[in-house]
């Protein structure tokens, strides 16, 4: 049997995992009823850290009002979160209060 007289194979199936992982990336993101806002303070950094600080910008960030806060700082380094560096989201919202 030569090459050209084989039927030709059967294609796969996609996996199941494949469709559900399709189907999340276009679903839209749930609304919440009651937004809450995130609770920012702004910080004097001389009074926090001390009167010989090169903290330009303390700024204290709550996702929710009971959640733990976030502490942004504003240096030498840029912005970052104290806890999670400066990819923590909480870096925007913060810079957004201090201009």
């Amino acid at each position: 049997m030569t090459r050209s007289e084989r039927a030709p194979a059967p294609r796969r199936a996609k996996s199941a995992r494949a469709s559900v992982d399709a189907k999340a990336a276009i679903a839209p993101p749930q609304l919440d009823l009651f937004p809450v806002r995130p609770v920012v303070d702004v910080l004097d950094p001389r009074m926090v850290v001390g009167a010989q600080t090169g903290v330009e910008h303390l700024v204290r960030v709550r996702l929710r009002p009971d959640d733990a806060p976030h502490l942004v700082f504003h240096d030498r380094h840029g912005w970052y979160c104290e806890s999670h560096g400066p990819s923590c989201h909480t870096v925007q919202l913060a810079r957004d209060e201090v201009k």
